[in-house]
Formats: structure tokens, C-alpha cells, sequence
């Protein structure tokens, strides 16, 4: 028994390197999460991988080869990811893997295996160690694109802020799934209470592809795509895709479910922590307090004074959900003077994470 633990702690400590890394414990609750998605044969073997992708045999060769042949490798490699433990991804007729970040990554691929005991594990660890690990860097895996309808003529938004755009230059496949958020509330007894609707949650590219592979998502056209991004803005969610200008996934998120904007939500700042290029601006004279925009904003940035709204910058992230249901037109959308140009994929993004986190231990 004493071995498979020190087999979990040396996977911990590998995953600990990562971008955003896999910080120990006093309860050992994280090794409670590696052992519901790793058995410790799969765990060592995720010690040889890394946060790279790699073809197979450049992971065959940091193994002990007297253990196993380069095909039963790539048995085991193919079920780890069938169990959301690692990515891969498919160049012609060669297939590359790497490990996987807890957030967003292994986590999100638990989608289809969620428990109860799996979901208290991650709260658990969320609030000992994960969260702070998570959010330390400043930089967040995910940004805030503005609802198309909230863009006037006179604030046009960049490409990479433009919904449509976004999902035209996209790299296919993409699929529709459901949003682990959700799920995890609707376990604890929590149903979310902006939307009702099972698929929300978009992934694209290669991400795409483990999703659809395993059967966790439903591969559909970039139409479909756009149409369903369509009703979650109706719906009023936020949508936040990673933080690239070529990301791998599209989330569309509630403050009541969402782990991003429920947690950030607590602060007093939480605008700081998000990557976005907008804001909101209320004309008091306009505005004739029907108290719409109160209910649409899932960052409780917005409040009643005199029976005027009026908008907490601190709190506003920019979503423009508001303001597609002002009645009076007093709500608009307002471009940063300092606009954020997000890196161009999901591995620059890392790269710049590994890069802010590495200066921040060197100057403790």
C-alpha cells in the first residue's frame, strides 16, 4: 500500500511543474483525485510524459523497457486517456501525448465518470491548495468575449473578441458537451438556475477530437455551433473561451455553477483576475430602472441607487449581457483604452504562464 502511495506523490510532484501545477496538501486530498483517475501502474508511467505533446517513442525511451513493448505502451497510454487522465492528439498517421493540468484538463475529462466523492475531492482541494495555485499568475486560462448583440458599430471588437470569427477560423472537428460545472452542482443538489439546457460547453481542435473519440461530446457543424452560442447568450450566460486567439474550448458560464466566476465572485476586485477588453457604461438618464440588466449580470456588478443602475467596475467584466436587455438603450458596451491580445494558442498561453510563474518562485 505504502508504495502506490509514494507512486501517486511522484506523479503529484511531476504534476506540480506543469504551467498551472498540482500543489501537495496536509489531507493528501490530492492523491485521493490521482488515484480515482490513475492505478498506479498508469500513474508511474504518467511520470514519463510531459506537459509537451510527444510521440511515442520519445516516451518509450524514459521507460524501463524491460517492462513492457512500445505496444503496450501505447495500449496503456490510450487508456489512460480513455479515463481523462492524459491528452493526445492525432498528425496523419502519428499520434502525440502529454499530460494533462487538473484545471482545465483532467478535470473537465471527468465529464462522463463524476461522483460525489470525486466532486467533494475537488471542492476539498480547491480550498486547500488548488485555487491559489490556480489563480497566482494573474493570468487566466480563460477570457471574456462580448455578446455579439452588445457590439454597436462605433465599438467594433477585434477578431479574437468576435464570436463569429472565432468559430470560422477555428480548427475542426468541434463538438458540443456538457458543462462539468453543471454537472458538479446538479450532484451536490445545486441545479443551476440560468439555464437548463445539458449542452453548453464547446470544445474545438484537438480537444475536440478526445472528446468525440470517447463519445463525451457530439461532433456538430461551425452553424450549430454559432447557434447554440446563440441561445447561451439569450440565456445569459458569459462566454469565455480559453485565452488564446486560437482556443481549444468555448465554456458558457453562470456565477451559480461556474468555478472561474463563483470563486472569483467572492473577491472584492474580480475584474482584475479575468482577461477581458470591455466594459459597461450606464446613461443615468436614460436608464428607467426596470432592474433587466440586475438579473442578466452573473458577476453581481450591477445594483439599484435611487432607482437608477448603476455599475461597479471592480465587479464588471465586460460580457455585455446587460445590455442586449436594456429596454431603454441606457446600457452600452465600452472598449479598454489597454487592450489584452491574448496569446495565439493554448501553448504560448502555458508557455506565458510557466514563464510569470517561474519569476514569482524566483523572487520569494
Amino acid at each position: 500500500m505504502a508504495a502506490h502511495v509514494d507512486v501517486y506523490r511522484e506523479l503529484q510532484k511531476h504534476l506540480d511543474q506543469m504551467p498551472i501545477g498540482f500543489p501537495p496538501t496536509k489531507s493528501g486530498v490530492e492523491l485521493r483525485i490521482l488515484k480515482n483517475i490513475f492505478t498506479p501502474e498508469e500513474a508511474k508511467i504518467a511520470t514519463k510524459l510531459s506537459w509537451e505533446f510527444e510521440p511515442l517513442e520519445s516516451i518509450y525511451r524514459r521507460l524501463d523497457r524491460t517492462e513492457m513493448s512500445i505496444q503496450e505502451l501505447k495500449e496503456k497510454l490510450d487508456n489512460m486517456a480513455k479515463k481523462g487522465g492524459i491528452y493526445y492528439k492525432k498528425e496523419g498517421d502519428e499520434k502525440y501525448y502529454a499530460n494533462a493540468m487538473l484545471v482545465v484538463g483532467m478535470h473537465e475529462l471527468q465529464v462522463k465518470r463524476l461522483t460525489k466523492e470525486f466532486v467533494e475531492d475537488m471542492s476539498q482541494y480547491g480550498k486547500e491548495g488548488f485555487g491559489k495555485e490556480l489563480f497566482h499568475t494573474g493570468i487566466s486560462q480563460l477570457r471574456v468575449i462580448p455578446v455579439e448583440e452588445s457590439i454597436t458599430s462605433k465599438n467594433q471588437v477585434a477578431t479574437y473578441d468576435d464570436l463569429i470569427e472565432i468559430i470560422k477560423k477555428t480548427d475542426e472537428p468541434i463538438g458540443v458537451t456538457e458543462c462539468i460545472c453543471r454537472k458538479t452542482q446538479e450532484i451536490r443538489g445545486q441545479p443551476c438556475r440560468v439555464t437548463s439546457s445539458d449542452e453548453t460547453c464547446m470544445v474545438l481542435g484537438f480537444v475536440a477530437q478526445i472528446n468525440i473519440d470517447q463519445g463525451w461530446a457530439r461532433p456538430i457543424s461551425k452553424e450549430e455551433a454559432l447557434e447554440i452560442l446563440r441561445k447561451n447568450e439569450e440565456a445569459g450566460l458569459v462566454l469565455q473561451p480559453g485565452n488564446a486567439q486560437r482556443p481549444n474550448f468555448i465554456c458558457s458560464c453562470c456565477g451559480c455553477c461556474c468555478g472561474f466566476l463563483s470563486s472569483l465572485k467572492l473577491l472584492p476586485r474580480p475584474v482584475d483576475l479575468f482577461s477581458t477588453n470591455h466594459y459597461v457604461q450606464i446613461d443615468h438618464e436614460s436608464c428607467t430602472g426596470c432592474e433587466n440588466c440586475i438579473e442578466r449580470c452573473q458577476m453581481d456588478a450591477l445594483k439599484m441607487v435611487d432607482g437608477i443602475s448603476t455599475v461597479d467596475l471592480n465587479r464588471c467584466i465586460g460580457c455585455g449581457n446587460c445590455a442586449t436587455t436594456c429596454q431603454s438603450n441606457a446600457i452600452t458596451l465600452q472598449k479598454k483604452e489597454k487592450e489584452i491580445i491574448p496569446p495565439q494558442n493554448r501553448h504560448d498561453l502555458l508557455l506565458k504562464i510557466k514563464s510569470v510563474k517561474g519569476q514569482l518562485i524566483s523572487t520569494k
